[in-house]
Parts: C-alpha cells; structure tokens; sequence
C-alpha cells in the first residue's frame, strides 16, 4: 500500500471520529478553566533523525485531527496526527522550500495553515504560496505574490473564501495580498505606505486573523511611522475582504504593547496581541475588543510573545514567549478571566544577536484532544525532548497538557 493512501485512510479516520467529538463538545459546552497547571507529556521526535532547529509558524485543525509545522530545517511541512501524535508525514514542497538560508527575509516555509481541511497553505522565502494536497501529498499550485521576498504570516476568510498574505520583509513597503481559493489567483493588494488610509509600517507586518463574528480581516502593524525598531506604537488594521480596503486602524498603546506580532481570535470580542517588546520597556501584553481597539485586559508577564493562540477547549490562550532576555516560556493564560496560569520554560534566555539559543516562538493547541503543541528548537538549551525520551541534541515537538484546575478541585472538595 502507498504512503499517500496510508495517510488518506488516516486523514478519512481521524475526520470522522473528530467531527463526532465536536459535535459532542457543542451538545454538553465546555466551561472556563482557571489555574491550569502545564507540563510536557510528550515527545514527537521527526523521523530518521532529523533535527528541529529552524521553524516559523504552526496550525492546527481539529476537525482533521492534524497539526502542521512550518519546518525550515528539513524544507517540509510536518504532519502530526493529534490523536496518536505520530508523524503522518513531511509534505515538500515542488519547487522545494527555500529552507533555512541564514536570513529571514528569505528563509521558507514560513506562514501555514490549513484550508477547508484539505489543503495546506504555506508561505515561501520567494514570495510565493504553495498550495499542497494533504491527501495526495502533491503541490497543486505555486502562487506568486509579486514580491522578491518571503511570503510570510496568512490566515483565511472561508465565507469569502479568500486568503490574506503578510509580505513583510518586502522594500520599501511592505504589503498584503488577497488570494482566492477558488481561483488559486492574487484578487488584490494593500501597500502599507501611508496612503489611501493606510500607515506607515516602518517594521514589516505580523499575524493577521478572521473573525468570524465581525467577518473582517485583523491585521498586526508592529510599529507606524518609526524608525524600525518598534519604539512608536503599532496598531491592528481592520480590513474587509469585499472592498480589501482598511475600514480602521486602532493604534496599540505602546506602554502596555510593543510590537504587536502574534493574533489570537479569543471569546466575545476578544483579541489577544502577542506583544514583541524587542527593548524590554513594555514587559506585558494585551487583550482588545474587536470592535473599538480598547484594551480589555493586560497581562502583564506575558511579553516576548510571537505566535499565539486561543483554545476553545479550555477558553485559555497561549502564548510562544521567545523574544528578550528572559528565559523562553508558554505563557497560559484564562480568556474569561484574564488571569495569567503559571508559564512553562521551554528554553534558554535568547536576546538576538548575541545569544547561541534558537527561539521556542511557535505553539498551537488542538481543542478537541487539549493539547498544545510547541516545537523546541534543538539550539535552544531546553531539556524538554530528553526528559520525554526524545533527544534535545534533535529537537522535538513537545505536546503540553493540563495536569490540573483549580476551579475544578474546589468544585469536587464540595
């Protein structure tokens, strides 16, 4: 039997028992959870020995039951499958990723995730997308974005059926750009230059999301009209997908946010900012409604954040603490409450340029099974992968679960 029939019948599988789960979830509700109590519970070490060192961006879809990891090391896209946590398989890409090429702005995959739970979507150092079958493992199509450099972060509008690309390392401005899913074709660009009601972006472009309460695009802006270094303060641009124009731009104050990067869409109204604070001044970061920019909570030990995350398994979000001097942590943290959980360390201090440490800057968390997923750099000093049995010399993708609540030993005491 073929590799890629193998991987079909487990996909088929894993989909059928996984929409039974969330149908049940949606039937009894899921409540808050509070004082969540993480810990590393597993190891998933990549096959014939390949080392995790250089990574971006990883996804999860629950209804497939599949994570996906932007891994630049081994030019692939790596499939886990979360109900036995095994690698399914290591999607390359035709041309081949970039890889690792020793600077970001040209480095690839980057941005990924998964559409219609069929396809991955993966940015490239070329500025392209490649659009992969999970089923088949074949590259469907090699999108051109019109840039010379990286395709980046991107998230996806299924109502619309549109995808938003962050060019951000692009010269001088960087841009977005719409790509039909439909079509597989660019349907239009936003140059952030400070024209037709756009800013400045003086330090690229971060995470964007959709929200499927407002139906509109969110975009992170580190920095406007600064001197590339995230000193002045960023903004989330609010972008509809029919006009692909900015209806509005909600400045991030910069004392409680600097250099907005990861975007989480949380309950309500909620959006979650992975704050960067690349000159440690700002040493926390935000919640926003999604409605008028205001600042529903700070959390204020959770700096340093790239990727973030909201599960609405436990209504909790993660944060991939990679960024300043302090040790690299999972920041967790309860959405209804905004109360901070007690963060994780999963690696050593790393403060760019002169740190030897890989960055932990990357997590997902399936909702249906309450795990989360966060690859561990093999360069960045954790003992996480060896104390599973994995190898820390190799690098892994460490599977955190909540080992307790509070709230809910409080509850069975009575």
């Amino acid at each position: 039997m073929s590799q890629s029939i193998r991987v079909f019948r487990r996909l088929c599988k894993s989909l059928a028992l996984t929409i039974l789960i969330v149908s049940v979830l949606q039937l009894v509700g899921t409540g808050a959870w509070a004082d969540e109590n993480f810990s590393a519970t597993t190891a998933i070490t990549l096959p014939n020995g390949q080392k995790i060192t250089s990574f971006d961006i990883s996804f999860v879809d629950p209804v497939i039951g599949i994570y996906v990891l932007a891994d630049r090391t081994n030019k692939s896209v790596d499939v886990v499958d979360t109900g036995s946590n095994t690698v399914l398989v290591q999607l390359k890409a035709t041309p081949a990723f970039a890889g690792a090429t020793g600077n970001t702005d040209t480095s690839g995959p980057d941005g990924v995730l998964i559409v219609d739970h069929r396809e991955a979507w993966v940015g490239d150092g070329n500025s392209t997308i490649k659009v992969i079958d999970l089923f088949s493992q074949a590259t469907t199509h090699v999108i051109s974005t019109g840039g010379a450099k990286r395709a980046d972060e991107l998230c996806y509008d299924p109502r619309d059926h549109l995808v938003l690309m962050a060019n951000d390392a692009e010269s001088p401005w960087p841009f977005v750009t719409f790509v039909s899913t439909k079509t597989y074709s660019v349907t239009g660009r936003i140059t952030m230059d400070g024209t037709n009601g756009t800013p400045k972006a003086t330090n690229g472009i971060e995470q964007c999301q959709w929200s499927r309460r407002t139906g509109k695009f969110y975009v992170n802006i580190p920095e406007v009209n600064g001197p590339g270094n995230d000193t002045q303060p960023g903004a989330v641009l609010v972008i509809s997908p029919q006009t692909m124009k900015v209806e509005k731009t909600f400045t991030i104050p910069l004392g409680v946010c600097a250099g907005p990067q990861g975007m989480a869409i949380g309950p309500e109204n909620q959006i979650l900012l992975g704050c960067n604070d690349p000159n440690r001044t700002a040493p926390s970061t935000v919640v926003i409604d999604e409605h008028s920019g205001a600042v529903i909570h700070v959390l204020a030990g959770e700096d340093g954040s790239d990727q973030v995350w909201f599960n609405d398994g436990d209504d909790h979000y993660l944060l991939a603490r990679s960024g300043g001097s302090n040790p690299q942590k999972l920041g967790i943290a309860d959405a209804q409450t905004g109360k901070e959980d007690a963060s994780v360390t999963i690696g050593l201090p790393n403060n760019p340029p002169t740190s030897p440490h890989g960055t932990n800057h990357s997590v997902a968390a399936d909702p249906v099974m309450n795990q989360v997923y966060v690859p561990i750099a093999s360069t960045s000093g954790s003992a996480i992968c060896g104390s599973l049995g994995g190898s820390d010399a190799q690098g892994c993708i460490a599977v955190f679960t909540a080992a307790g609540d509070d709230r809910q030993r409080a509850q069975n005491e009575h």
